[in-house]
């Protein structure tokens, strides 16, 4: 919601009930998330006509845009096309392919993009710091990874680990929460499969899955590793200035990437993408993955 955005970013908003304060200008959120009909999109529209009482401007938000029927695109063309003037509406969607080019035609068009790994776990710190919650970084960094650039699943992963470390977020109490194995782990498989060690491979990847990882997410975490290494081979300073990544993977990661060629890294990543796709479909995650 845009409310949960604004008070995220900065200071200076206050939520109360359905109006936010934003700069001294108080405007009515009204919510339309999954009323996607033209019954709905009437009323609110009626209701959008008339001035408002109480607030300087009516903000209609319309949550998951993608998902209106055309019945309602189409009643909602006209008031678009010439809108009142204390009317505005937001359309959020993340299939804006789905949005008829009639409505994206009408509107100013913003692209939001997915935040980096580092900054999402700073963010994350401050709110533990907040919360007055015990986080180690390593915990916040897998949070942060897992997010895939999204601040609201971040917090709910966050919002999981507090639960589950009962106050405290720890890493190893994240790694369980989300299925993955401790990082020394990934490597020492990662050495394993380089060195053509397929018996210590195979007993390795055995052993995280009795330890409960997921051969799905082992094999991602790979996969991952193996594109960290690249980029130690070709953009070194860069991606040390990585605050997501452990001192562990940082000292392994240049090592691998001074022992290991182009070709290696290269033949590796194409087999692991393949293996990826054959444990998804196999009934044996395990048996796959080896």
């Amino acid at each position: 919601a845009l409310a949960g955005v604004l008070g995220d970013l900065g200071t200076g908003v206050l939520q109360t009930g359905w109006g936010i304060k934003v700069e001294e200008k108080t405007r009515l959120l009204s919510r339309m998330s999954e009323k996607t009909g033209r019954p709905f999109i009437y009323s609110q529209l009626m209701h959008a006509q008339r001035n408002p009482n109480q607030w300087k401007e009516h903000v209609a938000i319309v949550e998951e845009a993608g998902r209106m029927n055309e019945d309602a695109q189409n009643a909602l063309l006209k008031t678009l096309e010439e809108p009142p003037p204390h009317v505005k509406f937001i359309f959020a969607t993340t299939e804006v392919s789905k949005v008829p080019i009639t409505v994206l035609s009408r509107c100013q068009r913003f692209d939001l993009k997915r935040l980096e790994a580092g900054l999402l776990a700073g963010h994350y710190a401050r709110i533990a710091a907040l919360e007055k919650v015990e986080a180690e970084p390593e915990a916040l960094a897998l949070i942060a990874r897992a997010a895939e650039g999204s601040v609201r699943d971040g917090l709910s992963l966050l919002d999981q680990a507090i639960a589950v470390g009962e106050g405290k977020v720890r890493a190893a109490d994240v790694a369980a929460m989300l299925g993955l194995m401790d990082r020394a782990r990934i490597i020492d498989l990662f050495a394993a499969v380089m060195a053509g060690d397929a018996a210590g491979a195979i007993a390795e990847i055995e052993a995280q899955y009795a330890s409960g990882g997921d051969p799905h997410a082992i094999l991602a975490d790979l996969v991952s590793y193996v594109h960290w290494v690249t980029r130690l081979k070709l953009v070194k300073d860069q991606a040390l200035a990585d605050p997501s990544r452990t001192e562990v993977e940082k000292s392994r990661g240049v090592e691998h990437a001074a022992a290991l060629g182009m070709a290696h890294l290269s033949r590796a990543w194409s087999m692991m993408l393949k293996g990826l796709k054959e444990v998804e479909l196999h009934s044996d995650p395990l048996m796959a993955a080896e």
